[in-house]
């Protein structure tokens, strides 16, 4: 213990804990305690997954940090010129290293237990929910933070060069990155194959509460991250050549091992968690357990455009939240299910709504979610978004007059589809009303056309 006492206090690692605690804390409270980007629902106070699924995301700057400052210590020996000296010793290399590596290692591991326990902290304080989803995401980051200290000594003990520290860190900050966007479904991932971007140590942003990493996914890290860490630390220990080639074959295993659990795309990287998404249901609106505290405002509202929508043939006839995570470019593809509502509170169109206005937005397009992603922009938008308002309109019995902002284009062509609407015979509108909802249910067709051309058409 003394030895170790002695290790903690002269070695990098107290300066190594408070690197991460600065950049990691900084990180977090400089956004607000939220997070950076994705914030509502999916926040870091929001409820313990997501708070553990943020300080792995962090895992982007604080890896880089942890390797190269593990590398600076690994060339101890070599810059302080006594390798060769204690080679001589009797006592065997391995015990000095060992309480070299626990040092360092308690110091990672310290700090980025703090940062996890500050944001499930923060998550008892805002009265978060609680489920078991966070125990294996939680584990593989501090797996992940035990190899960054292991590759780092050991690369160093390896290569004692001034610029190994720093090179070693800039090519993990690389990694981390391109192995990150890589991992993303959007139009700039997809640069390398699924099973390889799983290996990185930092996964993307949490973008739902619902979503975590499969168990499989999980258990694949481990086996990959235990390798490194096995790798690393035996590397830093091994004199002789046979001893370092020896010390290769735990990452080699940990791959073995966790490439063929990885899924090939990235539609297989998620799953849902069931005990966060598990329905609370007041007669036939239901929403998510995660926003139970929600239901005796969303009910009301829900029982009231549900009662609205019955004057259209074949209504839906609840209401359910969904788990979907909703910030994405991709296209709805359809086919929706003609008998819910289904509501994204992430959905910015729901931002702030509440009463009539709510309402308004839940009978949008007769009761559909939108096709389009929220970027996807152009004519196609303009057209979708103002039969939807119209339908909307037609649904309650009133146009609402549309949003006047500058930007959008097409509130002058809801007034005069509105108009067109009007003036035509009650059977005629019913007809051209469920054509345009079916184009929305479908994804196919126009939606707008189906309100400005006779029915059967």
């Amino acid at each position: 213990m003394n030895v170790l006492r002695t290790e903690l206090r002269r070695t990098i690692a107290p300066w190594l804990t408070l690197a991460v605690l600065v950049v990691g804390l900084g990180f977090f409270f400089a956004f607000v305690h939220k997070g950076p980007w994705f914030k509502e629902p999916a926040a870091w106070d929001g409820q313990w997954t997501s708070s553990v699924l943020w300080t792995r995301y962090l895992l982007m700057l604080l890896w880089p940090i942890i390797v190269g400052a593990s590398a600076i210590q690994g060339m101890r020996d070599s810059r302080s010129g006594t390798g060769e000296l204690l080679e001589t010793m009797p006592r065997p290399a391995r015990h000095r290293m060992t309480k070299l590596s626990l040092a360092l290692g308690i110091a990672a591991v310290l700090a980025y237990v703090v940062i996890l326990l500050t944001g499930l902290v923060q998550v008892v304080a805002h009265d978060g929910l609680f489920t078991f989803s966070w125990v294996l995401p939680a584990l593989v980051g501090l797996v992940a933070v035990i190899a960054g200290v292991g590759l780092g000594l050991g690369v160093g003990r390896m290569l004692p060069n001034p610029v190994t520290a720093p090179a070693l860190a800039v090519l993990a900050l690389v990694a981390c990155v391109l192995l990150q966007i890589s991992s993303d479904q959007s139009s700039i991932g997809g640069l390398l194959p699924n099973r390889l971007t799983q290996l990185g140590v930092a996964p993307q942003e949490p973008r739902s509460p619902f979503l975590v990493p499969t168990v499989t996914i999980s258990v694949g890290q481990l086996c990959w991250l235990a390798g490194l860490a096995a790798t690393g630390f035996l590397l830093f220990s091994a004199s002789t050549v046979r001893r370092r080639l020896l010390a290769l074959l735990p990452v080699v295993a940990g791959l073995a091992i966790a490439l063929p659990l990885f899924p090939s795309s990235p539609a297989g990287n998620l799953t849902v968690d069931q005990a966060t998404a598990a329905p609370v249901c007041d007669g036939p609106v239901c929403v998510t357990k995660m926003h139970a505290d929600r239901l005796s405002t969303v009910a009301g509202l829900g029982k009231e455009a549900l009662q609205l929508l019955a004057k259209i043939p074949g209504a839906p006839t609840s209401l359910m939240e969904s788990t979907d995570a909703y910030r994405t470019t991709a296209r709805l593809v359809g086919p929706q299910d003609p008998s819910k509502i289904i509501v994204n509170f992430d959905d910015f169109s729901y931002y702030h709504k509440q009463g009539k206005d709510f309402v308004y937005q839940l009978v949008a397009g007769g009761g559909t979610q939108a096709c389009g992603g929220p970027s996807y922009g152009g004519d196609r938008e303009n057209r979708e978004d103002a039969a939807r308002w119209v339908v909307a309109g037609w649904v309650v019995g009133d146009l609402k007059p549309p949003p006047t902002d500058a930007y959008l284009q097409w509130p002058e062509l809801a007034k005069q589809t509105w108009a067109g609407l009007q003036a035509l015979p009650p059977q005629e509108q019913v007809a051209r009303v469920v054509a345009s909802r079916q184009a929305e249910l479908s994804c196919q067709g126009d939606a707008l056309t189906a309100l400005t051309q006779e029915a059967g058409r």
